[in-house]
Formats: structure tokens, C-alpha cells, sequence
């Protein structure tokens, strides 16, 4: 099963107890979770490393060689901890360096919208249907933040937030024409961001 990726502030992963690799937040168990902050404290001796408003982020693939102190980061990533060092493990990221005030907000907004859509991963199946209003809600927030928004970032956030979605699901969740969907879904495959597992859906490379 792969869990969602919940969008939590730093803090909260600082402050809430970790059991067996999942956060406990507000009586529940989450197992990945979606953290925007500064990077500070970057280390690239080993594996890639870095601190996230003060929470360690490990990179055991060392993907994120490009990334530099002071970027503003919108990591997704699988609880960790360590000889009681807590972390999450990097799975994906993406720079959020341009509007920096703007993205702090729309998070805030996010997980004020989000949060009754957080379930306890130890008792309950994950529903598509109630993610799926999740994403409508936030993409209410994205417009009244930036207006014309950018389209590729979008889809990348509605990909990563439902593996292995479909086309029509896409469609649905993104509000674009098909011609505009397909123009958006061609340049993510070229520049390495998405792949099709199968004929019609789409993942995270």
C-alpha cells in the first residue's frame, strides 16, 4: 500500500510523537508526509542531507545534489527515525524560490482546508473519492492565491498526490481541456518528471 503524502507544518513533525515510523498527528498514524521550508545545514559528504526549518531530511538516493542553502523546499517524504533521530526520507521535492512569501501562504491555507482529511493509516483505507475532494478544495486555494497559476506545477502536485492517476481522473481534477492536458503531460514526460506505468496513467519518476 502507499500511503498518502499529508501536508503537516514543520513543527508539527517536530513536536508530535513518532511510533514505528508513522507520526502520531491528532490521534492518528501517518506514514509520509509533504513539508515547504528553508533548507539550511546542507551536507553532501555522504548521502545528500539537509535541515528543513529544523527538521532533518535524508536523501539515501542523492537525488537532490542541486539543492542549496536557502532554497525554499516542498519536500514529500516516509517517516523516519534513527537512534532516536527523527527524519523523513526523501522521495521528491521541488523549489518553490520564486514567490517564496506566496507559497508559505497557500501551504498555510492547504492544511487549514485539509486537515478533516486526514486519516488514522492503521484503521482505514484510503478513498480516492474523498482525496479527490480534497484536491478540488485546493485548487480553489491556488486560484484565489495566484490567478493564472502555473499549469505544469499543478498537475505535478495532483500526480504525486495520487499515484498512478488517470487520465480522466487528471481531467477531472485539473479542470483542463484535453488538448491543454496532453500539451502539459508531454512536456513533464520529456523533462523526466512523469512516467506512464500503464497506457493512460501517470506517476512520479
Amino acid at each position: 500500500m502507499r500511503y498518502v503524502a499529508y501536508k503537516i507544518h514543520p513543527q508539527e513533525f517536530a513536536e508530535n510523537e513518532i511510533f514505528e515510523k508513522s507520526l502520531m498527528l491528532d490521534g492518528k498514524r501517518i506514514h509520509r508526509v509533504r513539508l515547504l521550508g528553508n533548507v539550511n545545514n546542507v551536507d553532501k559528504s555522504n548521502i545528500v542531507s539537509f535541515e528543513l526549518d529544523g527538521i532533518s531530511v535524508k536523501d539515501f538516493e542523492n537525488k537532490s545534489l542541486d539543492v542549496e542553502e536557502n532554497d525554499l523546499l516542498d519536500v514529500v517524504g516516509r517517516i523516519g527515525e534513527y537512534n532516536g533521530e527523527r527524519y523523513v526520507a526523501l522521495e521528491v521535492y521541488s523549489k518553490k524560490n520564486e514567490n517564496k512569501d506566496k507559497w508559505i501562504e497557500l501551504r498555510n491555507l492547504e492544511i487549514e482546508k485539509t486537515r478533516n482529511y486526514v486519516k488514522d493509516e492503521e484503521t482505514i483505507t484510503y478513498n480516492r473519492e474523498e482525496m479527490s475532494g480534497e484536491l478540488s478544495i485546493e485548487s480553489e486555494a491556488l486560484e484565489d492565491l495566484y490567478g493564472d497559476l502555473d499549469v505544469k506545477d499543478k498537475i505535478l502536485d495532483i500526480i504525486r498526490e495520487n499515484d498512478g492517476i488517470t487520465y480522466e481522473d487528471l481531467i477531472d481534477n485539473s479542470g483542463l481541456e484535453d488538448v491543454e492536458l496532453d500539451n502539459v503531460l508531454s512536456e513533464l514526460k520529456e523533462d523526466g518528471e512523469i512516467y506512464e506505468p500503464n497506457p493512460g496513467s501517470y506517476r512520479i519518476l
